[in-house]
């Protein structure tokens, strides 16, 4: 029997899980979770609800050979209305932690209705405690044991822990880059006048001879667009992902962007948006790939 996957804890907030083990019979008598930014269960199961239908239909679209839609939603539909739901619930014990009225106790947990509810409610409290990866990598190896768990685009800005300070950030080296210098805040705020800008020569391109002119061409790297890095990845197999953190005062923050590809990161880009930041780590990635010119 294949061992299930640990299910994610939603401890460290007393009012969460007041709200997630407690059935509307109860609370209709003891009234809703003092101070609860929640609200009520019924919340909790509409969120719940919708974040297992993307982490299902998540899952499918990224198997492979590719599912066509009618497919993923025919899987889909089979895992919402089907037997696997009350199977994972039961696997997990979860019947059990819910508090119901004593006397309406036996109808309720028997009700496959009310206890697919309570596993939407407990989905929407992982989803809030630890945001969708977690999500992911908990319904993704129920859905397909055997089957490699889907890396969620821009998971990082989803239950993250906060930016670490510029210190300890850039003291721990980059995979195949080293350690970058701490963004120099006057570069942003003064760039050059682009007359007096001469752009790199492009790698391996032999240096200028003295007394010639400037290279005014632009760098291959400079042609080569996000949407063409992650089109052509696509197209060889390889998942990209980009982390993002602020760093700097919140009304001019500095964006420091990591490329990875299959997990391995290739491309750090820094600017004074996300957007720039993030072209320039997909350039550094294209480069670091040896992909050559487009």
């Amino acid at each position: 029997m294949t061992a299930l996957p640990e299910l994610p804890p939603i401890d460290g907030d007393i009012d969460l899980m007041l709200d997630v083990f407690t059935h509307r019979t109860l609370q209709h008598r003891t009234g809703p979770s003092p101070g609860s930014i929640h609200g009520d269960t019924d919340r909790l199961a509409e969120l719940g609800g919708r974040v297992l239908e993307l982490a299902i239909t998540y899952h499918l679209f990224s198997q492979r050979p590719y599912q066509n839609p009618e497919e993923i939603e025919a899987r889909r539909n089979e895992i919402l209305t089907g037997t696997s739901i009350i199977g994972w619930l039961d696997a997990y014990e979860l019947r059990t932690r819910l508090r119901v009225a004593p006397e309406q106790a036996e109808v309720i947990l028997n009700n496959e209705a009310e206890m697919r509810k309570y596993f939407q409610i407990y989905i929407g409290a992982v989803y809030i405690r630890h945001g969708l990866q977690r999500v992911q990598n908990w319904i993704s190896p129920l859905i397909e044991p055997t089957g490699e768990v889907p890396r969620v685009p821009e998971a990082s800005q989803q239950g993250a822990p906060p930016p670490q300070p510029a210190s300890s950030y850039y003291s721990q080296p980059a995979m195949g880059f080293g350690s970058p210098p701490p963004p120099n805040y006057n570069n942003f705020a003064s760039p050059p006048p682009m007359n007096q800008y001469t752009p790199a020569p492009p790698p391996g391109a032999p240096p200028p001879l003295p007394g010639s002119p400037p290279n005014t061409q632009a760098p291959i790297t400079n042609l080569v667009t996000l949407a063409l890095v992650n089109q052509t990845a696509s197209q060889r197999g390889f998942q990209v992902s980009y982390n993002a953190q602020p760093e700097g005062p919140p009304h001019q923050p500095v964006w420091t962007v990591r490329c990875t590809m299959n997990g391995v990161e290739r491309g750090i880009g820094i600017g004074k948006s996300q957007k720039l930041a993030k072209e320039e780590a997909a350039r550094q990635a294209w480069a670091a790939m040896g992909w050559g010119p487009s």
